[in-house]
This record gives C-alpha cells, structure tokens and sequence, in this order.
C-alpha cells in the first residue's frame, strides 16, 4: 500500500517514510503542499499523512485541513491522518467533518504512527470496491 506523506520539514517526512517503510508501507515524502494534487493524479496512493502546519506557519489559511477540504471538495475520499506540532489549534471538530482519521502530535509516537497507519491501512481496505467475478 502506498503511503504520502506531506511535511515540510524535509527531515521529518523522511523519518516517518522509513518508519512507515518498516511497516511494510511504499512512502513517498512531499515537502510541498502544492505537490500533493500532482502525486495524486500520478500514483495510486491509499492514505495520506500531512503536517497541520505545512507551509511551517500554524496559522496560516493554507494548512493540512484546507488540503484535506480541497480534496472532499473534488471528492477524494482517501483516509487521511494529520499531525501537529500545535494540536490545540486544529479545529478538531471540522477534523471529523473531513473524516481525518486522527490527528497526532509531534514529536510522534512510533507506536502511535504505526496505530494509525494499521487503522488508516484497515479503512482504505475496507473502502476499496472488490473485484467482480
């Protein structure tokens, strides 16, 4: 299954790419979010991972939950976990809404990110149309 992960701290998403690599997980990093749209288009990825703070401002109009809204928008429904180094000023609430799985804080629980990577992976599994016979 392919993971993308989306941080803008290049140092960071390679970490949690080799971690989700142990995991059994193909991860790309992107440190841009305006990359994202064109990863998409181009591989067939099954969950999402992006930093609230993508662009490193967490107050910026341009965070992971306007990502995640753009993409329901167009409607992509792809299992989508989000962490924070500022979990308190993600609006949790309109999290749900997007349906973002779980929103996890930095500095990241190994054990915690490979949870939510076994969740996200069940969903994405769960959501995949079978083939017909």
């Amino acid at each position: 299954m392919k993971l993308l992960v989306v941080d803008d701290q290049s140092p960071v998403g390679e970490i949690i790419s080799r971690i989700a690599q142990q995991s059994g997980w193909d991860a790309i990093h992107t440190v841009s979010a305006e990359k994202v749209d064109d990863i998409l288009r181009a591989e067939k990825v099954d969950v999402l991972l992006i930093d609230y703070a993508i662009d490193g401002n967490p107050r910026s109009s341009k965070n992971g939950l306007a990502i995640v809204s753009a993409l329901r928008e167009r409607g992509i429904a792809i299992p989508v976990i989000m962490f924070s180094g500022w979990p308190d000023l993600i609006d949790k609430k309109r999290a749900r809404e997007l349906g973002i799985l779980r929103v996890l804080e930095k500095p990241l629980s190994i054990q915690e990110l490979r949870h939510a990577l076994a969740e996200a992976k069940k969903q994405s599994l769960d959501e995949t149309p079978s083939p017909k016979a």
